[in-house]
């Protein structure tokens, strides 16, 4: 479940840096001018957007670590045999 949500988050985020960097430089191939000249509140909310997503994720990236170490840390390192580590050598 925390990967779907990681990947979603990174998605998204990508998408968002796409949507204002279309309202900033715009497209000339698709006849798309910029907007930040004439809604520039829209731009300014844009980019508050992009930073809490960011803060966001790397709370969520900080939260899944400490998770893993979490579970991981209840369990000891697998111990391989003695006589188990001497085969297929010749």
């Amino acid at each position: 479940m925390l990967q779907i949500v990681a990947y979603l988050m990174v998605t998204s985020m990508a998408s968002l840096w796409e949507i204002i960097d279309l309202a900033y430089e715009g497209d000339q191939k698709v006849t798309w001018s910029e907007a930040c000249s004439s809604y520039g509140m829209f731009c300014g909310k844009l980019k508050l957007i992009l930073v809490l997503h960011i803060i966001a994720l790397c709370c969520f990236l900080i939260l899944a670590l400490i998770s893993a170490y979490r579970l991981f840390s209840r369990y000891d390192p697998p111990v391989v045999p003695s006589n188990a580590a001497g085969e297929g050598k010749d």
